[in-house]
Formats: structure tokens, C-alpha cells, sequence
């Protein structure tokens, strides 16, 4: 994968921290991984998001119809797990 080269700033007792704890990993190395983990967790919330945006718009009839198929799915999976 194509890297870019750029310039932050941050606090210098975030980067001693960064470093100490880095485990000898290089301070470009430590950033990739902590903006990946950011970037998961901000595409996990947003589907979160979403998800609870969907049920919060569904009809009174519309969340009963969901409640029998996950039961429905929950009683199949249990036999299928005997």
C-alpha cells in the first residue's frame, strides 16, 4: 500500500508515552495502528448508528414482525446446536 508523508503535532509527553510504550515499533508505525483502530471504531459507530436509525423508524407491526423471525431464528439455531 501507497504511504503518504505528513506532519503532525501533538504533544510532546503523548510521544515519550507513545515511545515508551511502543515496544521499539517506530512512531509512524505506532500512529498508523492507534488512526486504523480510529477509523474502525468510527465505521463501527456509524453502522451502529444507522442500525438504530432503521429499528427507531420501524412501524408498531414492523418491529413485531422482526421479534417472530429473531425468534424464529433463535429456536432454529438452538436445534441446530443440539
Amino acid at each position: 500500500m501507497a504511504k503518504a508523508k505528513i506532519s503532525v503535532t501533538v504533544e510532546r509527553s503523548l510521544i515519550r508515552d507513545c515511545v515508551r510504550l511502543g515496544g521499539g515499533e517506530s512512531r509512524s508505525k505506532i500512529f498508523e495502528r492507534a488512526l486504523t483502530r480510529w477509523v474502525r471504531d468510527m465505521r463501527r459507530k456509524s453502522l451502529e448508528e444507522d442500525v438504530e436509525r432503521y429499528y427507531a423508524s420501524l412501524s408498531t407491526a414492523e418491529r413485531e414482525e422482526d421479534s417472530q423471525w429473531a425468534g424464529l431464528a433463535l429456536r432454529s439455531l438452538g436445534e441446530t446446536w443440539k
